[in-house]
């Protein structure tokens, strides 16, 4: 592309005002966080465990990961020639050495309560960023290359855009789910005592308020509901989100490797998103955080197939091949979710000794959960090392990312890039 034509495209305009948008939005949030934290230490206002400046870090990390691309959108809409695409080096790997250190920081930080608010941002930061890590570099070690906008971009739709989409849709679903299990509770005395207490805020924190929320997880239908939201509502949802990352690209035909490559890339960014904020620093910050690792895995393999499908639907017309890719990553995703799910409902068991299983069987479960979401992580973690370089094989020599009178360049791996 040449630098006038890349200099009038929209669409670095909308990604300059975007990410420096977004950037000075964070960082104002974050400060907010911390004048406030520091205000109710300084008033004698806190009371007990105080995780908000991770928090706040977290959020200015996430404002920081849009400076690359506020950068390279801002040298095109000067003028400047793009920097040219480079292979993913693996010299990055050797962060992986970092997670036994971050994780060792976290443990004491969030679980001894040693130094939290020092330890803690940093630990948690880069325990969520590795994974993310090294997911885009092996990814994009055999597929064809890309520019660093094209790259920083599917990164920044990643951390952004899908994780704001899929909170949207999953409230709008959560209100009829909701108020599906209100009326599953009013047939049982058990649910309208239970839905009494709810409408009542003076009786939230009344002891019976939590005892009838054990009993009301015993019930079948209410299970069979949150199941539902949580193994098919929500799988549906961000599995079609995540290919928000190659929606600006399809019309420029993307080749099938890049149309993976560009979903991974966005599913690692959103698993980061996830690590980073549904991840609560507290006495269970290690466990969660080594299930997040998998998690991201899981998030970028099957955004990457979700993608692969709806370019291969786009391009090629093949809507079989767009429903087989999709709906497996909507099972892989539902799998996940169901089975961290069972251990979260066995933790609460354990805890309460609720329901009529012992504690042998309690761990069994638990163990057996672990167990099963280390074998999808491991199939996530396979198909994104053999995906990319299977596909890139397959059509090493066919031309289809652009035409070569708009871009003029081509890379060493026989594809076009911008």
């Amino acid at each position: 592309m040449s630098e006038k034509v890349a200099a009038r495209d929209p669409l670095n305009l909308i990604l300059f005002i975007a990410s420096l948008g977004g950037f000075l939005l964070a960082i104002i949030l974050s400060g907010i966080i911390v004048f406030a934290n520091l205000f109710s230490d300084s008033v004698g206002m806190s009371n007990g465990p105080d995780y908000s400046i991770t928090t706040a870090a977290s959020i200015a990390f996430v404002g920081i990961c849009a400076l690359p691309t506020s950068v390279l959108s801002l040298r095109a809409l000067l003028g400047h020639s793009p920097l040219p695409p480079r292979p993913a080096s693996s010299l990055w790997l050797i962060s992986l050495v970092l997670l036994p250190l971050t994780f060792t920081l976290g443990h004491f930080a969030f679980e001894l309560g040693f130094y939290p608010n020092i330890l803690g941002p940093p630990a948690h930061i880069l325990t969520a960023l590795v994974p993310a890590l090294i997911v885009v570099i092996i990814v994009r070690r055999y597929g064809p290359l890309h520019s660093p906008r094209r790259v920083w971009g599917q990164f920044l739709i990643g951390v952004w855009a899908i994780p704001f989409t899929s909170f949207l849709f999953e409230i709008v679903f959560l209100i009829p789910t909701v108020m599906a299990i209100v009326l599953s509770l009013m047939s049982t005395e058990v649910g309208r005592r239970f839905v009494n207490i709810m409408t009542n805020p003076d009786r939230w924190l009344d002891p019976q308020a939590y005892e009838s929320a054990l009993q009301i997880l015993r019930q079948p239908s209410v299970i069979l509901i949150i199941l539902g939201y949580v193994m098919i509502l929500v799988p549906l949802i961000e599995e079609a989100a995540k290919t928000m990352v190659i929606w600006p690209l399809l019309r420029r035909r993307l080749s099938p490797a890049s149309a993976f490559i560009g979903g991974a890339i966005g599913g690692a960014a959103y698993g980061l998103f996830e690590a980073l904020f549904l991840t609560q620093p507290g006495p269970a910050w290690t466990t969660t955080m080594i299930a997040r690792v998998g998690a991201t895995m899981m998030h970028s393999f099957t955004a990457g197939l979700a993608s692969w499908g709806l370019n291969q639907a786009v391009i090629k017309r093949k809507w079989g091949a767009f429903g087989r890719a999709y709906l497996g990553a909507v099972f892989m995703h539902a799998f996940w979710n169901g089975v961290a799910l069972v251990i979260s409902f066995g933790a609460i068991a354990s805890e309460n000794l609720s329901v009529n299983l012992t504690p042998s069987m309690l761990d069994m479960i638990n163990f057996s959960g672990v167990v099963l979401l280390t074998i999808l992580s491991g199939i996530a973690l396979a198909g994104l090392v053999r995906i990319p370089r299977k596909l890139a094989r397959d059509h090493e020599h066919i031309e289809l990312d652009k035409p070569l009178e708009t871009l003029g360049e081509h890379t060493n791996r026989g594809e076009v890039v911008n």
